[in-house]
């Protein structure tokens, strides 16, 4: 199945704090994806991070079809 979203090695640094480390997703063309987990775990800020609202500090973002 071809990936639409590939998210490699995303780190995100706030100063001396880390607030995303080494996130790696894989989002596939014509699938259901959600990110769950506890609040605070960096679900929104790796989303806000795939739409280019907030700056990688380190890693890559591949859009396919966006």
């Amino acid at each position: 199945m071809s990936s639409i979203i590939s998210v490699k090695d995303l780190n995100l640094w706030y100063g001396s704090s880390q607030a995303l480390k080494n996130v790696n997703l894989e989002i596939n063309k014509n699938c259901i994806t959600a990110l769950i987990g506890p609040s605070g775990c960096g679900k929104s800020t790796t989303l806000r991070m795939i739409a280019g609202l907030e700056e990688i500090t380190e890693g890559e973002i591949e859009d396919d079809e966006l």
